[in-house]
């Protein structure tokens, strides 16, 4: 039954992200001559919701954002092969099986001039993992709380009619929790592993770049960003770089709505060091060298601008990320769906 709700729901995403494919081209060839600047005022003025610092301001305007977050991880894969859990369970005595991530993400755009705008973002996070064990029980562990906080300036540094080009330079302040326990059957009140902790425990630059165009009825754009941890945390280890890019298109569907396809490639490193508190023969969650990977998804999002009233200018938007490929190191956890819903208001 699962199965087939899952394939229907799989088959209108994939019907969906088709008839927006098309608009989108057949948007493209009737504007390709078009030379209309970039206007906010429009519902693809923005990036797909899932895509952060996309986008500056005008001199003195603030924006206040809000975003939801979950994704969802079912079922080991090491390398591109999926792996059981009776597989798993031959070189560990614990198996994870589930986890799912969720993340309340408040931020807040301020434009002291305009070709800087200054960015902060709060994480809350909601953490959750399933496990079996060898001799057949299952428990679940969850932490929550503040994540790593987010300061970023995005300076401005090619605006044309149609154009416009953007540097991302950010740090992450290391706010989050990394020594959350939790009770295992290996006892109460353990440290739990990697994936289970709330932040980094280090500085870590976020260097990025970022451009946008557009035309009357179609919109597009490309974002790489990386984040590079600095130094070692207070629990002797430094999780693994990342790097990630984003391309997508959108098209308007009407004054009031875009919609918009994304492509993004997501690669990061394994932990460097270890946490002695940790055990890596219970569960490979607790081992750094099986940490890293990297993912091919693809995503479709609407974005939605109200044209009028007292609510005049809220953005609503949303948008889904589902995997076409990832190759992890591993036995490791695999992402089977993303999804982000946001508000966002400009004063």
């Amino acid at each position: 039954m699962f199965d087939t709700l899952l394939s229907s729901a799989f088959s209108k995403l994939a019907s969906a992200t088709f008839m927006i494919a098309v608009a989108i081209h057949s948007a493209a060839l009737a504007d390709i001559n078009s030379s209309d600047q970039w206007l906010q005022e429009r519902p693809d003025g923005h990036a797909p919701i899932g895509v952060m610092g996309d986008h500056t301001h005008t001199e003195g305007e603030f924006m206040f954002s809000y975003r939801y977050m979950a994704m969802d991880m079912e079922g080991n894969r090491s390398g591109k092969s999926r792996v059981s859990p009776s597989e798993v369970l031959q070189d560990y005595m614990v198996s994870p099986t589930r986890m799912e991530m969720k993340m309340h993400m408040f931020g807040g755009m301020y434009a002291p001039s305009d070709t800087i705008t200054l960015m902060a973002m709060l994480p809350l996070l909601e953490l959750s993992m399933d496990h079996v064990t060898r001799m057949g029980s299952e428990f679940s562990t969850r932490t929550s709380g503040l994540g790593d906080i987010q300061i970023s300036a995005l300076w401005k540094i090619v605006e044309e009619r149609s154009h416009q080009v953007h540097i991302n330079a950010g740090i992450s302040l290391p706010t989050g929790n990394i020594k959350e326990r939790g009770n295992t059957p290996a006892g109460a009140d353990m440290k739990l592993p990697y994936p289970m902790q709330l932040g980094s425990g280090t500085f870590d630059l976020r260097p990025g770049i970022t451009y946008n165009g557009k035309t009357t009825r179609v919109s597009w754009g490309a974002q790489s960003l990386g984040t590079l941890r600095l130094g070692e945390n207070g629990e002797d280890y430094t999780l693994g770089d990342r790097i990630e890019a984003s391309v997508w298109g959108a098209v308007l569907l009407s004054d009031w709505l875009s919609g918009s396809l994304r492509g993004r490639w997501h690669s990061w490193d394994d932990i460097s060091g270890n946490d002695s508190e940790l055990n890596p023969m219970m569960v490979p969650t607790a081992v750094p060298t099986l940490r890293g990977g990297e993912i091919y998804e693809l995503g479709l999002g609407f974005n939605l601008l109200v044209p009028n009233g007292s609510l005049e200018g809220l953005r609503l938007a949303f948008e889904v990320l589902y995997p076409i490929d990832q190759h992890l190191d591993g036995p490791q956890l695999e992402t089977d769906l993303t999804y982000t819903f946001g508000i966002q208001r400009s004063f």
